[in-house]
């Protein structure tokens, strides 16, 4: 991977076309009820960052896990809809969801414009990559005919169940992996007019993806905070309807969205890291 992926074009001839574009984005995707006013508003700050600071190629990282995560949460919406009990927000994100799976691309981006070094690209897909897994696996899983189970005790839970999985949930982790990675692949491809590495840096991103959305699993079934609530049970609301749920399990302040990007951050730090070995085995 080299520098030529990035855009020769001028950050302000990217930000005239960044702010429109954003903008009636962010209009559609809150007349689609897929976000609600801030999370609209943070998605078109995010997005129009990515696209000045990292680049149409790069932006489109970020474009392939929206438009297919979004399409995902309305697939099959009235079957999945008794985990709005669990989960602790419904299906219109909001700016801290927004930011909690977009936010380290973000700053990847931001920090691959003021360094220039060619391997921080593989932290940016890999943490997209982790986001769009774990949202794949977050909406179709569910779908599963049977319930799954815990990651640490391997016990069957109830869908939705932080750090519950299941094969389809699985399957679901590595194909929205491999999307941005193919994405990600296809871009470096064209740009350097030749498909060399394509396979490698398709599989590298994968790998960084599942990861970070086993490092998910992993912290939703141990810190991320639970609670009980009569009459629906486990839930990741702290408020029910008014009335304060018990914690019973993990840390108050662990919420789902701080599970996201932390997953995204550990994602993002696999794929710099297998980017640098990578380099160093062809020098």
């Amino acid at each position: 991977m080299t520098q030529s992926i990035l855009t020769p074009l001028s950050p302000l001839v990217l930000l005239l076309i960044a702010v429109p574009v954003h903008f009636i984005g962010a209009v559609i995707s809150f007349w689609r009820k897929s976000v609600n006013a801030s999370g609209a508003v943070a998605g078109a700050v995010l997005g129009a960052v990515i696209f000045v600071a990292a680049g149409p190629l790069l932006w489109l990282l970020m474009a392939a896990f929206v438009l297919s995560s979004t399409g995902f949460t309305r697939f099959r919406a009235q079957q999945k809809e008794e985990l709005s009990k669990i989960l602790e927000k419904g299906g219109r994100r909001d700016a801290l969801q927004v930011l909690a799976n977009g936010g380290v691309g973000m700053l990847m981006a931001i920090l691959l414009r003021l360094t220039g070094e060619p391997q921080i690209v593989f932290a940016m897909a890999a943490a997209f990559a982790s986001a769009n897994a774990d949202t794949w696996a977050s909406e179709i899983g569910p779908l599963s005919r049977r319930e799954p189970v815990s990651l640490v005790t391997l016990r069957r839970v109830a869908r939705g169940t932080s750090g519950g999985v299941s094969w389809l949930g699985v399957s679901a982790t590595v194909c929205g992996a491999l999307l941005i990675a193919v994405v990600f692949a296809g871009a470096n491809a064209l740009v350097a007019g030749a498909p060399a590495g394509f396979l490698s840096t398709a599989g590298m991103v994968t790998a960084a993806g599942v990861f970070g959305s086993l490092i998910d699993s992993l912290l939703g079934c141990t810190v991320q905070a639970q609670y009980a609530s009569a009459p629906d049970g486990v839930t990741e609301r702290s408020i029910t309807d008014g009335k304060k749920n018990v914690l019973i399990r993990g840390l108050p302040f662990v919420t789902n969205d701080v599970v996201n990007f932390l997953s995204t951050a550990a994602a993002a730090a696999a794929g710099l890291v297998a980017s640098l070995v990578l380099s160093q085995a062809y020098v």
